[in-house]
């Protein structure tokens, strides 16, 4: 089985072209779980490019954390499946419809490594959502559904600073208090993806993550970048496009725009290159 290796940001995923390998989709899981657990602990999961369902789609991505929980949308993920496509004779066109889960959503390769994701509106927001711990100390922060869910916290909040106990991002213990959060009860059962994210002073925003799935920080998250744009520009004033910088150290845009409350036109742009490849 040959594959490669594809990084969105800092987001890496093994890429295998399953029109061509032809690995059934109850099989997939598996697979998943066995690469990660033998063959790649660093990876945060495996992507198959499928034939889709659609006839407008040029590609399905299929995609699986590296426990081998599937069924959200992984916008990383989708930059790179858009670049390997396109880089893999899978379409031919520039600009394209592929598939995700229950959705699809427009990718334009930019360049040689720069891809621009078109997002349908999110399934769901919440701002100022007031939850606490077991010990009933309180924390606010704001919900989003993007085909994947994500709790997200601004952590230069008074209220905020309290309940973390810290408010230097880089001595943040985002592990265990992402782990905390992304199993807590008003977020049951599908619990959620954690971010904690600052405002810079150039008007920029810091963002790390907890992913679940992954169970751990990943260096880039696409669904909670785009999460961390919506709740800027509906709750704290930014303007379109969000500058927003990952732990990788890239700067990802996230264009919107707001109308009657809802925020249309959402689109990632960032990058997908491949870092890798091989077979099995």
């Amino acid at each position: 089985m040959k594959y490669e290796l594809y990084s969105g940001a800092g987001n890496d995923f093994v890429m295998i072209d399953n029109i061509t390998e032809g690995i059934p989709f109850e099989k997939q899981r598996e697979l998943t779980v066995k690469l990660c657990s033998e063959n790649f602990p660093q990876i945060d999961g495996v992507i198959f490019a499928d034939k889709p369902l659609s006839e407008n789609a040029a590609v399905r991505m299929n995609y699986y954390n590296r426990d081998g929980s599937f069924g959200a949308m992984c916008g990383n993920g989708a930059q790179c499946i858009a670049m390997f496509a396109y880089k893999n004779g899978i379409t031919g066109k520039r600009k394209f419809t592929l598939e995700a889960v229950d959705d699809t959503y427009t990718a334009e390769i930019l360049d040689d490594e720069a891809v621009r994701i078109g997002f349908p509106e999110p399934k769901e927001i919440k701002t100022e959502v007031r939850i606490s711990d077991e010990a009933g100390k309180p924390l606010n922060v704001s919900y989003t559904n993007v085909g994947s869910d994500h709790i997200l916290v601004f952590i230069d909040e008074d209220i905020n600073k309290l309940f973390l106990n810290c408010s230097d991002m880089d001595k943040l213990d985002v592990d265990s208090i992402g782990r905390m959060l992304r199993f807590h009860k008003d977020f049951t059962p599908r619990g959620g993806n954690v971010n904690f994210a600052q405002v810079l002073s150039d008007g920029s925003i810091r963002l790390r993550t907890y992913e679940r799935g992954v169970e751990r920080e990943t260096l880039a998250c696409g669904t909670g970048i785009i999460s961390t744009g919506i709740i800027a520009m509906m709750n704290t004033g930014f303007s379109s496009p969000v500058k927003i910088k990952v732990q990788s150290g890239e700067v990802l845009l996230v264009n919107g725009r707001l109308d009657n409350g809802k925020i249309l036109d959402l689109c990632l742009t960032g990058s997908a290159r491949k870092i890798g490849e091989g077979s099995l």
